[in-house]
Order: C-alpha cells, then sequence, then structure tokens
C-alpha cells in the first residue's frame, strides 16, 4: 500500500494521523510564532517584570482549570452516541453542545468570584498597585469568559478537524500580532497582558463561526426548556463531567501550581525563568497533546461503534509512535535547549537551562504515555484517570514541600517530573492489565 493510499483509507491509524496533521498543522504554527513573541515578552520585560506577567497568566490558566468542565470531551463521548444511533437528526447535537455551552458559562463566573480571591492574595504579597490589580482580574476575567471548549468538542465530533486547526491558528497570530504591538505602543505588563486577552476573545469568536459554518449545530433549533432534562437522557453525564472536570483540574494545577508556588515563595525573577522553561518545553512537545485529542476521538467514535479489535490495534500502534517522539524531545532540548534560550531570551534567562531539561523529561515521559488516558476516558472509565491523577498530585506536592526549600526553582521541577512519570506509570500498569 502506497503512503497515499493509507492516509485516504478508513484504517483507525490513518485517521488519527490525518487528524493530527491538521492539529499539527495548526500547533506548529503556533508554536513557531510563540519563539517570536515570547522572545518580545522576556527581552523587553527582563526576569522580574516577567515573572509578575506570568504569575498573572499562571492564576489565569489555574483557575480556568479548575472550575472547567472540559465540556469538548462531553460533546465527543455523548455526540459520538448520538451519532451512531442515528440520533443526529432530531437536533439532539444542538441540545447537548447548548447544554455545555451553558455549562462553560456557570463555570467560568464561579471562576471569577475565586479569581477574586487570589489575586486579592497575590497583590498583597508583592505590593501590586491598584490599577495592576484591576488589570489582573480584568485579563482574567476575559481568559474564563472566552468560552470555546464546546466549539472545539463540536469541530471534533464532526471531523473537522482542519477548521480546529485554523481557530487554534488565530491565538498564537493575534498574540504575536499584539507583542508588536506593545512593543511599539506599551512595552510594559499591561501592555502583553491585553494582547494575551485579545487573542483570546478573537480565537473564541473564530471557534463559533467555523461551527456555525462548518458543522450542523444550530441553537436556534435547540428547544431551551428541554434543556434541563438533557443530563437524563445519557448514562452517567454529570458522573462523566465531574470526573473527566476533576482530571483535568488536577492535570492543570499540575502545570501551573509550581509556577505560581516558586513565584510566591522564591519571587518573580524565578517563577519567568520557570515559565520561560516551561513554555520553551510546550512548544516542542505540542506533538503528544495534539496526539492525545486526535486519539480521544477516535477511541470515542470506536467505543460507540463497538469496534473493541481495532481499537486495540490502535492502541498497540501509537506506543511506537510515541516512544520515538519521546527520544526526539529529549534530544531537543539537551543539544538545543541553550541556544534556543539565548536566542529566544537572551543571556540573562540562561539559568533556566537546567528546569528546561527535567521538564523537558516530564514531557517524554507523557508523550510516552500518550495512550492510555484517552483510551480509559473513551470506554468510559474517567475514574480511573481521576484517580491516578489526584494520587500523582499528592506527590507532587509531597515532593515540592521536600525539594522547594532546598533546591528552590529546580525542586518544583523535580516535582513535575515525579508527577508525570508516577501518573504514566500507573496508567501504563492499570492499561496492561486490562489488556490481559
Amino acid at each position: 500500500m502506497s503512503l497515499r493510499d493509507f492516509f485516504q483509507s478508513e484504517r483507525p491509524i490513518a485517521r488519527v494521523m490525518n487528524n493530527l496533521g491538521w492539529l499539527m498543522g495548526g500547533k506548529g504554527f503556533g508554536a513557531a510564532l510563540s519563539l517570536f513573541y515570547l522572545a518580545l515578552a522576556t527581552q523587553l520585560l527582563g526576569p522580574e517584570q516577567f515573572g509578575y506577567f506570568t504569575l498573572v497568566l499562571g492564576t489565569a490558566q489555574a483557575i480556568s482549570g479548575i472550575v472547567s468542565f472540559q465540556s469538548w470531551q462531553l460533546v465527543i463521548r455523548f455526540g459520538n452516541h448520538n451519532l451512531a444511533n442515528q440520533e443526529d437528526g432530531s437536533g439532539e447535537n444542538n441540545r447537548l453542545v447548548t447544554f455545555c455551552v451553558m455549562l462553560d458559562v456557570c463555570a467560568a463566573i464561579i471562576g471569577l468570584i475565586l479569581a477574586a480571591v487570589v489575586i486579592g492574595v497575590f497583590a498583597e504579597r508583592f505590593d501590586w498597585t491598584r490599577n495592576f490589580t484591576i488589570t489582573a482580574l480584568l485579563f482574567t476575567a476575559v481568559m474564563l469568559l472566552s468560552v470555546k471548549s464546546s466549539a472545539i468538542g463540536a469541530l471534533r465530533l464532526y471531523d473537522r478537524f482542519r477548521d480546529d486547526a485554523l481557530a487554534a491558528a488565530v491565538i498564537p497570530l493575534v498574540r504575536m500580532l499584539g507583542a508588536l504591538a506593545a512593543w511599539h505602543f506599551s512595552p510594559t505588563v499591561q501592555g502583553f497582558l491585553m494582547a494575551w486577552a485579545t487573542a483570546e476573545l478573537t480565537a473564541a469568536t473564530a471557534y463559533w463561526l467555523l461551527v456555525r459554518a462548518k458543522t450542523p449545530i444550530r441553537f436556534a433549533r435547540s428547544n431551551f426548556a428541554a434543556l434541563k432534562n438533557l443530563p437524563g437522557r445519557y448514562t452517567d453525564f454529570y458522573h462523566f463531567a465531574f470526573i473527566t472536570n476533576g482530571g483535568a483540574t488536577l492535570k492543570s494545577l499540575a502545570q501551573q501550581v509550581p509556577v505560581l508556588v516558586v513565584g510566591f515563595v522564591v519571587g518573580p525573577s524565578a517563577a519567568g525563568f520557570f515559565r520561560l522553561a516551561y513554555q520553551l518545553k510546550d512548544a516542542a512537545s505540542r506533538f503528544a497533546e495534539m496526539l492525545s485529542r486526535s486519539l480521544y476521538a477516535e477511541f470515542s467514535s470506536l467505543h460507540a461503534r463497538g469496534s473493541t479489535e481495532d481499537s486495540m490495534l490502535l492502541f498497540v500502534q501509537l506506543r511506537k509512535i510515541a516512544a520515538i517522539g519521546a527520544l526526539l524531545l529529549i534530544s531537543l532540548a539537551y543539544f538545543a535547549g541553550k541556544p534556543i534560550l539565548t536566542f529566544v531570551a537572551g543571556r540573562d534567562f540562561l539559568p533556566a537551562y537546567p528546569i528546561l531539561l527535567v521538564l523537558a523529561a516530564a514531557s517524554a515521559v507523557e508523550l510516552f504515555g500518550v495512550g492510555h488516558e484517552p483510551r480509559l476516558m473513551a470506554i468510559g472509565k474517567p475514574q480511573i484517570s481521576l484517580g491516578i491523577r489526584a494520587v500523582s498530585a499528592i506527590a507532587l506536592i509531597g515532593v515540592m514541600v521536600v525539594l522547594l526549600p532546598r533546591l528552590g526553582t529546580m525542586g518544583a521541577a523535580y516535582a513535575s517530573l515525579s508527577y508525570s512519570s508516577l501518573s504514566i506509570a500507573m496508567l501504563l500498569w492499570y492499561n496492561w492489565r486490562t489488556n490481559r
């Protein structure tokens, strides 16, 4: 079979690779641009001011992770059920997406209350001015209210990964333009926060416009009076929603809490170093995130159709791909880490290199086990994933308590590595046991 025939086939692995290609196209574009707008932010702000920018951004992302219902997973899981049972023509998916948007908005409102408390603590700790504190609150509000998770789920449900990639590319593009505008008009923390907020609003608008143009989802066709009864039409709707939210919350906190703790305990400059290392590692490890999202959509579709053998074959094939990707990620961080840090942020940020190596190792571990968590979610076992993430989060906190006073920022990096290693080890063990 030729390569062209493979990608045009209906094999699960071929569909995953096609969808991954579209997602990586958008994220690859974003990763390339992120190096440039990150360079502007670090070199214009310097370590301390970039640290303050990091604290505000990390707070907004952590709170978003806590309150978010991961509604895109709800749309894919239960939307695939409707498609498999030919219930989409009745407008069931319209009601499903509408209900998920309502969940997103309610979560954002709760997040605003939490944001006021957290930002107030940071404002008192670092003597922020009243204007800067208000800017931080407004930025967090924009991040929370730029609802797009349900739109992402709708596009992926109808196999519109190309459009998903186009909308995802809006964020780095607008950030880049905003960073250039901040450089010219207001090279301050507030200027860069405004650029990031504009990117979130623009991306949310792009996602919903594409849902309107490329999918059959129409809010006007939803019977809003009947929405309150929608969860009862699905098995374990709220159970799945809260479990996936819990798992996503733990995963998000594992990413953002070390930055915030480092900033609060060690100082804003240290938080800036940690954030820069994490951002560079993240730009290099987008493959794992995109592969996971593509896998979840395919595993959900296969499970809805009862294709157990195809699901297992896909699982085995992708473990080999993930192993190769993990080795490449480690090699990239080791050999190119220092040159990239110098090019992007300047020599003032070279202390972030050891942090980058440890965080890259954590990402390589996550990439190696990339197929395990989406498979558990797709087959209706989110509670297993939640339990694993909870145990790993406890380990993260324990390692930080022990190592942060001794090693400073490196202690937080080792804590992140311990979180990734423990969670993937337990996911591997559970999937191995169920496969047997």
